[in-house]
C-alpha cells in the first residue's frame, strides 16, 4: 500500500516536469530573444526635421518590470519657416511710429537726410511766449544789434506791455502721429504769373503769405485764401478778417509798433515812415521768437547776409511747424528779374545787391531742400 502511494506520488512528480519542459519548447519555437527582436521604433524624415515614432514591444512576460513605452511628440514647423525664426517687425509699435500721418514722408522726419539733420533742430521754438521763453543771452545780444532802437526799453518791458494786447499764442505746432499739416508758402515773385498755381495753393492746409503780398485779381495764379501773413512794420498791411498776422521782428522797435499798432497808434516812424495802425484779430496775433532768426542766420543761411530775409524765415518756421510744405514764388523770373508779380520794378536785382540778405545763397538752400525731399518746390 505504502508503494503504490509513493508510485502515484513519482508518477505526479514526473507528469509536472514534463508539462513544464513541454511549455518551454513551445515559447522558444513562437518567440524570439529579446537580443535578436527588430529596434523597437524607426525615423520618418520630413522637411521640417525628423519625427521619432514609437513603437510597442513584444508581448513577453519576464519577471521585471518593463517601463511603458515613450511617445515623442514630434515638432510641427510651418512651411517656409527658418530653422532660427526671425523676430518679425512690429507695425505701428511705439517703437516705429512716424511724427506724422503723410503717406510720403514728415518734415520733422531726420532720418532721410544727413544734410537736413545736421541743420534742422526740432527743440527750436518758431513762436515768441508769454512767459518761459529761456532766451540764449548771445542770441539776442545779436539780434538786438541787428537794428538798433535807439530807446532804453528792455526786451521784458516791451515784451510785459505787448501781451496786454494780443492774446498769448494758444496753438501747439507740434507735430501729430494722426495728423497730416499740408502748407503752402507763397512767396512774391513774379514767376507766379501766369503759373496757373492758385488752386494748387488753396489746397493746402495752411497758406502763408508775406509783406504785401495781394490776391485779388491774380487768384488764378496764387489762390485766395491766407492763414498766416508774415510782415515788419515798413511792409506792414492789414489783415483780413480769421487770418492770422505773423509779426517778424528785426529789432526792439518793432515790438513796440505792433502794441502801437493795435492799440494807440503812436508810434508813426521806426528808421521810415510805417504805417499807424493795422487791422487784425488781436488773438490770431503771432510774434516770431527773436531767438530763431539766430537760429536760421547760424544753421541755415550760413552767415551769408547780415541776417535771412522774410522768404527764408518763412520757409524755415513752416519746416517747424507743419508736416509738409510745399513753396511757390520764389527766386527770379523766366528773364532774371527779381520783381513782385503784381507789379513791374524798375529796380530788379536790387534785392540780391544789398548786402542785408544773400539772394543767392538762400536759393540754393531751397533748391537743397526739395533736392533731400524736405519741400516740394514750383518754379
Amino acid at each position: 500500500m505504502l508503494l503504490r502511494r509513493k508510485l502515484c506520488v513519482a508518477l505526479v512528480i514526473a507528469t509536472i516536469l514534463f508539462l513544464m519542459l513541454a511549455s518551454q519548447s513551445i515559447q522558444r519555437r513562437h518567440f524570439l530573444p529579446l537580443s535578436l527582436a527588430p529596434p523597437n521604433s524607426h525615423a520618418t524624415p520630413t522637411g521640417g526635421g525628423t519625427v521619432v515614432k514609437a513603437t510597442a514591444p513584444p508581448a513577453v512576460r519576464t519577471n521585471k518590470l518593463t517601463p511603458p513605452p515613450i511617445a515623442i511628440k514630434p515638432e510641427v514647423k510651418e512651411e517656409g519657416d527658418k530653422e532660427d525664426k526671425e523676430e518679425e517687425p512690429i507695425e505701428n509699435s511705439q517703437y516705429d511710429q512716424r511724427p506724422c500721418s503723410c503717406p510720403d514722408s514728415c518734415v520733422s522726419d531726420l532720418d532721410r537726410s544727413v544734410w537736413f539733420s545736421k541743420r534742422y533742430d526740432s527743440k527750436q521754438q518758431p513762436i515768441l511766449q508769454e512767459a518761459n521763453n529761456n532766451f540764449d543771452q548771445a542770441a539776442l545780444t545779436w539780434w538786438l544789434a541787428l537794428q538798433r532802437s535807439g530807446n532804453d526799453q528792455t526786451l521784458e518791458k516791451v515784451m510785459s506791455e505787448l501781451f496786454r494786447v494780443i492774446s498769448p499764442p494758444t496753438g501747439d505746432f507740434k507735430p501729430l502721429p494722426s495728423k497730416c499739416r499740408s502748407c503752402a508758402v507763397v512767396g512774391n515773385s513774379g514767376n507766379l504769373r501766369d503759373s496757373g498755381n492758385g488752386d494748387l495753393i488753396d489746397s493746402h492746409g495752411s497758406v502763408i503769405r508775406m509783406n504785401k503780398a495781394v490776391t485779388r485779381g491774380f487768384e488764378k495764379d496764387v489762390g485766395n485764401r491766407t492763414t498766416y501773413h508774415f510782415l515788419y512794420p515798413e511792409s506792414a498791411v492789414d489783415v483780413a478778417p480769421g487770418v492770422s498776422l505773423v509779426l517778424l521782428p528785426f529789432k526792439l522797435r518793432d515790438l513796440e509798433w505792433l502794441t502801437s499798432a493795435l492799440s494807440t497808434g503812436h508810434i508813426k516812424t521806426t528808421y521810415m515812415r510805417v504805417k499807424d495802425r493795422v487791422q487784425a484779430d488781436k488773438d490770431k496775433v503771432l510774434v516770431v521768437n527773436p531767438e530763431f532768426f539766430k537760429y536760421v542766420h547760424d544753421r541755415w543761411t550760413e552767415h551769408h547776409g547780415r541776417y535771412p530775409s522774410t522768404g527764408m524765415l518763412a520757409i524755415i518756421f513752416a519746416l517747424h511747424t507743419c508736416d509738409k510744405v510745399s513753396v511757390f514764388g520764389y527766386g527770379a523770373d523766366q528773364l532774371g528779374n527779381w520783381h513782385h508779380y503784381w507789379e513791374q520794378n524798375r529796380h530788379a536785382g536790387a534785392f540780391r545787391k544789398t548786402g542785408v540778405h544773400s539772394a543767392d545763397f538762400e536759393t540754393q538752400v531751397i533748391h537743397q531742400l526739395a533736392k533731400e525731399g524736405k519741400i516740394s518746390l514750383h518754379l
